[in-house]
Formats: structure tokens, C-alpha cells, sequence
């Protein structure tokens, strides 16, 4: 019996990490490749890539070649300046290629590669989302494909992959999972006030909140509310997605991200919108599926309420 019990158990986490993946990597791909779209162009315009990743820059190449590490010596390869501006455009290349999912997973690969290499060219430029974009091009690298809606499977006919295995959304969920249970773990041992919302009337004060003169925010319930319910939901998330509550609790999370964008400047826009690709990697199509089904079933009943209604 007790060996019955052990069978099932390793039958049942082998279909849990190697089992049949139905993960929305569409959607994943596409916000992973904008985001790392949009912060090329930022940096483009701004003049802070050769800023950051010169050869005259903040870590110039002679002081760089004794500190970065590989891949970062990419950047280091060739002494000519305009080296970077190849590296930058082969950069939007790929990831131009990803957001349209033509030659996805060479496209991801490369993304990683190349996105990986200019974060360490110069890691004063490191931020959340280069961390978060790093795990979800990864797992891109890896994940099933073609997907459904790409270039790959419209314009060069690949046929969707009739074996799947979960095992890279595992992978991403569960890097997401740890990210919400040691963010919320550093805010519980930090300066936060447990029961107090004195947080969240702090940071309406800083110059990064986009409406400061909007004094209902700091209303005494919704700096309470504000505060615990955001320590509640990212640290019961790594918990609590694993259970039937998986899609509301995605769902809220991407609403958290989504306010913090509209709230705040946008210094935070790109993580977020990083966030957000990644808690989409715990999105399925059955999901979706599943709500067509449902507003066809409520569509159906009101139309046979109606029909018995006119007929009585």
C-alpha cells in the first residue's frame, strides 16, 4: 500500500512538471518583447544606452573589462564605438521577431541573450523589470512553439506542437511565486507598521505619485486598506495560486500592477507591465475557454427566459 501511495504521488508530479502545458506563452511573449521594446527605445531617445553601455561612458571599456562578466563582453568585443549601435539594433531585432513571433524560440534566445548583456554591461542600470524579463525570456526559450497567434503558425504554417510539457511554465511560476513571498517577507520585517496604513500616506507624498493633490487617497481607511490588502495579496499569492483561486488572484494581482501604473510615474511603468507578463504564465486557454462557455450559457438562459415569457 505504502509503495502504491509513492507511485501515485511520483505519477502525479510528473504530470504536474512534465504533463501537457496549455500556458497563454502568447501573452507572456508579447509583453515580455514590448517591454523590453519600449525600454530599447527610451534609451535610444535618451542618449542614456551609450550613457550606460559606451565605451566612453559611465564604465568606460578599459575600467570594463576588468569588472563585467560574460555575457557583458560582448559589448567589450570590438573597440570602434558604434559596436554598441550593432548590438542595440540586433537587440530590437530580436525582439521585434518575438513580439511577432517569427522564429519564436530563436527570437527568445536571443533576446535573452542580448537583454542579458546590456544589464551587466553596466548593472547601475539594473532594475526590477531586468530581473523579471530575464526569467520570462527564458522560459520563452524553452516553452512550446509555435503558439497560436504568431507569424510562425499564420505566415510560415507551422503546425501547433502536438506534445507539450509544462515544465518551463513551471519554471517561470514558480521564480513569480518567490519574487511576492520574499517582497512581502522584506516588507514585514522592515519599516511597514503591521495594522497601520502609515505606508501608503508616505509614498502618496513622494514625488512619484501622479495625483498629490487628490487628498481622498489619503484618507485614513484608505491608507489602511491600500497597505494590507496589497500584504495580503502578493504574500498569500505563492500559496494560494495553486488552488482553485489561481484565476481570481492573477487576475487581482494584474489589477494591483495596473493601478500602480496609473498611479504612480513612469519611472514604474516598465516593471509593472514586466509583472504583468510574468502572473500571465499562470494564465491557460481553458481559462478563457471557460468564460466564452459561460457567457454562452447565461446568453442561452436569457433567451429562454424570454421565449417562455412571450409565450406565457
Amino acid at each position: 500500500m505504502f509503495s502504491t501511495i509513492i507511485r501515485a504521488a511520483l505519477e502525479q508530479l510528473n504530470e504536474f512538471f512534465f504533463g501537457p502545458d496549455n500556458t497563454r506563452w502568447d501573452l507572456v511573449r508579447v509583453l515580455s518583447a514590448l517591454s523590453v521594446l519600449g525600454i530599447l527605445v527610451l534609451l535610444g531617445l535618451s542618449g542614456n544606452y551609450e550613457r550606460f553601455y559606451g565605451h566612453y561612458g559611465m564604465l568606460p571599456r578599459t575600467a570594463a573589462i576588468d569588472v563585467v562578466y560574460w555575457p557583458a563582453f560582448l559589448f567589450l568585443m570590438k573597440p570602434d564605438p558604434t559596436w554598441i549601435w550593432e548590438i542595440y539594433w540586433a537587440t530590437v531585432a530580436a525582439a521585434l521577431c518575438l513580439a511577432l513571433g517569427l522564429w519564436t524560440r530563436i527570437a527568445a534566445a536571443a533576446t535573452f541573450f542580448l537583454y542579458v548583456a546590456m544589464i551587466q554591461r553596466n548593472l547601475t542600470s539594473f532594475n526590477g523589470e531586468a530581473g523579471i524579463l530575464a526569467l520570462t525570456l527564458l522560459a520563452l526559450a524553452f516553452a512550446s512553439a509555435p503558439q497560436r497567434f504568431s507569424l510562425d503558425h499564420f505566415l510560415l504554417k507551422k503546425p501547433l506542437p502536438a506534445k507539450t510539457e509544462s515544465s518551463p511554465a513551471r519554471f517561470l511560476q514558480f521564480n513569480i511565486c518567490m519574487m511576492y513571498f520574499f517582497t512581502t517577507l522584506s516588507n514585514l520585517i522592515g519599516d511597514w507598521h503591521i495594522g497601520g496604513g502609515e505606508i501608503w500616506y508616505l509614498i502618496t507624498l513622494s514625488d512619484w505619485f501622479r495625483f498629490p493633490d487628490a487628498e481622498w487617497l489619503r484618507a485614513r481607511w484608505i491608507c489602511w486598506l491600500a497597505t494590507n490588502s496589497s500584504l495580503l495579496l502578493e504574500g498569500s499569492f505563492a500559496f494560494l495560486v495553486w488552488m482553485r483561486l489561481r484565476l481570481p488572484l492573477v487576475f487581482m494581482l494584474i489589477g494591483f500592477h495596473v493601478a500602480i501604473i496609473i498611479l504612480f510615474c513612469n519611472a514604474l511603468f516598465f516593471f509593472n507591465l514586466a509583472a504583468i507578463a510574468g502572473l500571465c504564465g499562470f494564465l491557460k486557454t481553458t481559462d478563457f475557454a471557460r468564460l466564452k462557455r459561460a457567457r454562452k450559457q447565461t446568453a442561452t438562459r436569457g433567451l429562454s427566459k424570454s421565449a417562455d415569457y412571450s409565450i406565457s
